[in-house]
């Protein structure tokens, strides 16, 4: 233990994707002295490398408040944070590409309506296709949702960075975190490549690493890295304003859960791509994406792009007719979590160490409304939207 501090934090905030930023700005908002600190730059992680949706459709009931709130942020962002981010409420699909896929969205949209998203229409194939030209006739119908949309999601972080600056935070970049002091039970100093911060308070929004800081005090934090890969194509003309994904991603969202259990019995993992689609102000497409669970490399292997390539193909034969360039490709780790919710709040038997990560591919969406929250109940022990069901002591988790 340092016997020298370095300095001294109300609040010391780990990670500087969206959950990590948005904490840190309300929480300086709310009179806080905060410290943030990044291992490597502000959006490195997920909130950097994603397919930079704001995305409502599939997400559950539990974190919709969330999503809700945090689009009432998006919509003012430029006013409140001086930086146009390229925000798009253009509405999203997801698209069956089978009457099996179409009969299983009838109960989820029922469910869907049942939860609120009372906005969310279920469309045959003709109201569909009469919408979206573009997209290959063997499509049976698709679900539309006007809440859904993009934004850049480098420059909310970048954004959010300068926010926090302004208002009287630090963001420390390229700063490896060593060590959490404990005085008892409780939280008393962050050691760092930096130096030493004397702070009573720690949130640990390191996304697909929150594992990693749990175990700097002991805490077993049930949140692991999920590989996404995605490509991006060369800037082309306006194709299609919208968002899009096919069924097959969001029926094997719901599976997510026994491929782990089969990974962890030791069976190999069989790739699979679902149709993802988004295209950015510059022209820019983002397409993907394949998900598995591979640990902590980013290597974007072979295969990923060829079943990325042969799913764009299948579903928009535009695209492959233009001939369009991907120019790069990339992956990275969205925290997941076992019911897919995030884990947030106090940690029994740590005082002062809040959890705020598990987004689970939803940070554009849910991130700016979690952060909101977490500084709510860091700053006032109370939040407007209650977080119990998000403790880590939850049963699902598990």
């Amino acid at each position: 233990m340092s016997g020298k501090f370095t300095t001294e934090a109300d609040v010391v905030v780990l990670g500087g994707g969206i959950f990590g930023l948005a904490s840190a700005y309300f929480l300086c908002r709310f009179g806080k002295k905060v410290i943030l600190i990044e291992k490597k730059d502000v959006g490195s992680g997920a909130s950097g490398s994603n397919e930079a949706w704001v995305w409502l459709s599939s997400r559950k009931q539990a974190v919709l408040p969330f999503a809700r709130l945090s689009q009432q942020f998006y919509a003012n962002f430029e006013e409140t944070f001086g930086m146009d981010v390229e925000y798009n409420n253009c509405g999203g699909y997801i698209v069956a590409e089978s009457e099996e896929e179409m009969e299983l969205f009838k109960p989820w949209v029922q469910g869907r309506w049942n939860e609120g998203m009372v906005e969310m229409q279920l469309l045959d194939g003709a109201d569909f296709h009469a919408r979206m030209p573009q997209i290959s006739r063997h499509v049976v119908g698709a679900t539309w949702n006007p809440l859904d949309g993009c934004v850049n999601s480098i420059l909310v972080c970048v954004a959010l960075k300068d926010a926090v600056k302004a208002q009287g935070g630090e963001v420390w970049t390229q700063t490896d975190v060593t060590a959490i002091n404990l005085k008892g039970k409780r939280v008393h100093e962050v050691e760092c490549s930096r130096g030493t911060i004397r702070t009573d308070v720690v949130v640990n929004a390191t996304g697909s690493w929150a594992a990693q800081i749990g175990k700097l005090v002991n805490v077993d934090i049930p949140i692991l890295p999920n590989r996404m890969t995605v490509l991006v194509s060369e800037p082309i003309a306006p194709f299609m304003d919208t968002v899009m994904m096919s069924a097959t991603y969001v029926f094997e969202e719901l599976a997510k859960a026994k491929k782990l259990a089969a990974i962890e019995a030791g069976e190999a993992e069989e790739l699979e791509a679902g149709y993802v689609y988004a295209q950015l102000r510059k022209g820019n497409l983002l397409l993907g994406s394949t998900e598995d669970f591979v640990g902590y490399d980013n290597l974007v292997n072979f295969e990923c792009p060829v079943a990325i390539a042969k799913c764009i193909n299948d579903l928009t034969p535009p695209l492959r007719n233009k001939k369009v360039n991907i120019i790069r490709s990339f992956a990275n780790f969205f925290p997941y979590t076992k019911d897919d919710l995030p884990v947030m709040g106090a940690v029994p038997g740590v005082d002062g160490f809040i959890m705020a990560s598990g987004l689970n591919g939803g940070g554009m969406a849910l991130g700016l409304g979690c952060g909101f929250t977490i500084a709510q109940q860091v700053a006032f022990r109370d939040s407007m939207i209650p977080i119990e069901p998000f403790s880590i002591t939850r049963k699902s988790l598990y």
